[in-house]
């Protein structure tokens, strides 16, 4: 009976490693909003860290360092290096496109997952845990640029 149960647990493991290595090894989380600002109020937001506490989900967060990459008058790319020895880092992209009544801004970050990161995906997807966070800090974007 024992070894039954060692044996089904072992099957279980060696087809969750399985799936998981058939996982992407690359993320993409997006999102976009729609601000009544011109481009050039909501630039600095993005680009000066010390406005990010206006509008960042992660304000009170110590998430590693950022670096602005390279910036033009619709897009910004930043570079976030996480802590710890096996992390990645992430690029997150700004495009802030000019509308009639405003700016259309969509912010997207993207980077790689090792075998750890794939079986997290499994449970819950960047998409799922990160979004929701983009999709506030937008929304606090919007009023800090609608002020």
């Amino acid at each position: 009976m024992f070894k039954k149960v060692i044996v089904g647990i072992s099957a279980l493991v060696l087809i969750l490693f399985v799936v998981a290595a058939f996982q992407p090894s690359s993320y993409t989380v997006e999102r976009a909003a729609s601000i009544k600002a011109p481009p050039e109020k909501i630039i600095p937001l993005i680009s000066d860290f010390r406005q990010w506490p206006q509008w960042s989900p992660w304000k009170n967060i110590e998430a590693g360092r950022m670096e602005v990459l390279s910036q033009t008058a619709t897009r910004i790319k930043v570079k976030l290096d996480f802590p710890g020895e096996q992390a990645k880092p992430s690029l997150m992209e700004f495009w802030v496109e000019p509308q009639a009544d405003g700016a259309a801004v969509r912010w997207s970050m993207s980077g790689e997952t090792d075998f750890t990161g794939k079986i997290m995906n499994m449970i819950i997807s960047m998409d799922r845990a990160l979004g929701p966070a983009f999709e506030s800090g937008l929304a606090k974007m919007k009023v800090a640029a609608e002020k």
